[in-house]
């Protein structure tokens, strides 16, 4: 949907006076139609959501280092702790060729060249609430030559279910409207409000995407995102409406990068038919530093 087309939506279903207010929110984002395809078929380096990563020689398949601890029993009742390192491969979600995207990205936030990687745990498992999940997805942006790429094959202890659908992208330039906690949606009655979420605005369909606003299953992420990103602590409940204050301050700044959804196309299930979603501060992103980067999954 583009501007013209919310505008005419709004006036056929009698909504045409909340056009002015809305637009004043609406952000630019670049939706991702995804297709299954042979990857045998498909070009190294291309845009591509789920399948083998395209990677160069100096950037090995990404994993997440975890320290099991366990007791051991040493005389009655005495126990010693043991300490384990565990090594797991993260499950590679997409690789976003910027060169091929960059000319629908409408506000000029991503680079233009060079390739994102986005990996996540294996395990499923992890849903950015705990500052403890930092080490649980990975976002890389290499720009550099093409012909160093190589596709590599899956790890053999990445289990099969964390092992994806390749599916290539045909990519369209679209508005996005804020999710339904946004505070745009109190000017609105009650009457215009049940109007709108059903024939402007559902939230049933399949949504990829880079940039714009994110198409929350539960509540907005801004806030949790500086929190856990800048404020290290066992979990998400941990902080005060004192200190809610102070993030708030900064959440603003916090942009949606990738969002990924559950999809039959790609064999991606996150929770109950729930979504990724991997956010960036816009200052960050123009400086192409994704590595200050926040990740949640919400599900039904």
């Amino acid at each position: 949907m583009d501007i013209e087309e919310l505008k005419s939506r709004l006036e056929t279903n009698g909504l045409g006076h909340c056009f002015d207010k809305l637009k004043l929110h609406v952000r630019n984002s670049i939706r991702l139609h995804l297709n299954a395809t042979d990857e045998n078929c498909m070009a190294v380096g291309r845009t591509k959501i789920g399948g083998r990563p395209d990677l160069p020689k100096d950037i090995p398949w990404v994993t997440e280092t975890n320290i099991k601890v366990s007791r051991e029993k040493k005389f009655f009742f005495f126990y010693s702790k043991k300490k384990e390192t565990i090594t797991k491969p993260l499950s590679f979600i997409a690789q976003i060729n910027l060169s091929e995207v960059s000319p629908f990205d409408q506000d000029g936030l991503l680079p233009q060249t060079g390739i994102l990687y986005f990996f996540y745990t294996s395990d499923q498992d992890a849903w950015g609430y705990s500052h403890k999940d930092k080490n649980r997805f990975k976002i890389i942006y290499w720009d550099g030559d093409f012909s160093e790429l190589r596709r590599i094959d899956f790890p053999k202890d990445l289990p099969v279910y964390s092992r994806f659908n390749p599916c290539s992208v045909d990519v369209k330039s679209e508005i996005s409207l804020p999710s339904h906690e946004h505070e745009i949606y109190n000017s609105l009655s009650d009457v215009d409000k049940g109007i709108f979420w059903e024939k402007i605005k559902g939230d049933d369909e399949l949504i990829n995407k880079l940039l714009g606003y994110s198409d929350n299953i539960q509540d907005e992420m801004e806030i949790d995102c500086e929190h856990l990103y800048n404020w290290p602590g066992n979990n998400i409940v941990n902080y005060n409406a004192k200190k809610a204050a102070i993030f708030r301050s900064e959440a603003a700044k916090w942009r949606l990068l990738l969002q990924i959804d559950s999809d039959e196309t790609s064999e991606m299930m996150w929770g109950d038919c729930g979504r990724l979603y991997f956010w960036v501060k816009k200052e960050a992103m123009l400086n192409k530093q994704f590595d200050k980067t926040w990740f949640f999954l919400q599900c039904y």
